[in-house]
């Protein structure tokens, strides 16, 4: 059976509990259980949440051998699907995480468990998250997520906006409901939003709106994200910037079309090589508060 002897979280982070850079956050083990009355597992995974920044990411380890070691009978493409298969529920679920959570501890096969919630402090989840696979699952897998799903995306964006010190800024607003903008009963939200001054000493500047997605992965967001797009200009002015993982090859057919989608819609679309000097772009705008 695994060792889950853990230390304290003040002890393996090192930090005092109440710095205000670290956010609380949760992790659960994701465990191989072929013999669930024998009470013996392996940890073959970790999902990691954070509420304050809505996200959730997993890893879940390739290195099979230790898995076949523990289990000679387990079906190795059953657990080989077991990354995208997190990944799409967490992308289907984005909108109500921790109820998401709960519901998987509690439906999940016997085969594969999470482990019961626990708690750890994180300056940045993507980071912890791997720290924590490498510690309790995986140490020879432990390698940053490709930033190929939108949860990873976004994580990516929230990075550079505090760095360039906008996420915490007053009139930087979160998970922006569209139905104001759009019309009623609309469930979607936008990641962020903010009003740029026009110019020191004048009114508020058009609504600017910002979201995550993969070009890859999300072809039907990049529809949904055009025509709620058309709904909004038609009440006001506004932009929305689409951050992507990267600029489509030519050869990459859906990535390319779910680009083409955006910008026929007026979506400007950026890669993360720039969301730092995007991120810097909306600190120098939201700056203008300051001498207005």
């Amino acid at each position: 059976m695994d060792d889950e002897i853990l230390t304290p979280i003040s002890s393996l982070l090192e930090i005092p509990m109440t710095d205000p850079k670290f956010k609380s956050c949760s992790y659960y083990l994701v465990r191989y259980v072929p013999h669930a009355e024998r009470e013996e597992f392996l940890n073959i995974g970790l999902l990691l949440h954070s509420p304050e920044e809505q996200f959730l990411d997993c890893l879940i380890t390739r290195d099979l051998r230790r898995v076949k070691r523990f289990h000679p009978q387990a079906d190795l493409e059953f657990l080989r699907g077991l990354q995208t298969y997190f990944e799409q529920q967490i992308q289907e679920h984005e909108d109500n995480l921790q109820t998401f959570l709960m519901e998987m501890e509690q439906s999940l096969s016997h085969i594969i468990q999470l482990a019961p919630e626990r708690p750890v402090l994180a300056a940045e989840p993507r980071e912890q998250l791997l720290h924590l696979f490498a510690r309790l699952v995986d140490n020879r897998q432990a390698e940053f997520p490709a930033p190929d799903t939108r949860m990873r995306i976004k994580q990516s964006l929230v990075e550079a906006l505090r760095r360039a010190n906008v996420f915490d800024h007053r009139r930087f607003e979160k998970h922006i409901p569209a139905e104001p903008l759009t019309h009623p009963g609309d469930p979607f939200h936008f990641d962020f939003g903010y009003r740029p001054l026009v110019a020191a000493g004048k009114p508020n500047g058009h609504l600017k709106l910002v979201h995550a997605l993969s070009l890859h992965r999300d072809f039907e967001l990049a529809s949904v994200l055009s025509l709620t797009m058309g709904y909004v200009r038609s009440k006001q002015p506004a932009e929305l910037t689409a951050i992507v993982e990267a600029m489509p090859a030519r050869a990459e057919k859906t990535a390319a079309h779910s680009a083409r989608i955006l910008q026929d819609a007026r979506i400007t679309v950026r890669p993360l090589s720039e969301v730092d000097a995007f991120a810097t772009s909306i600190h120098h705008e939201l700056s203008q508060y300051a001498s207005g």
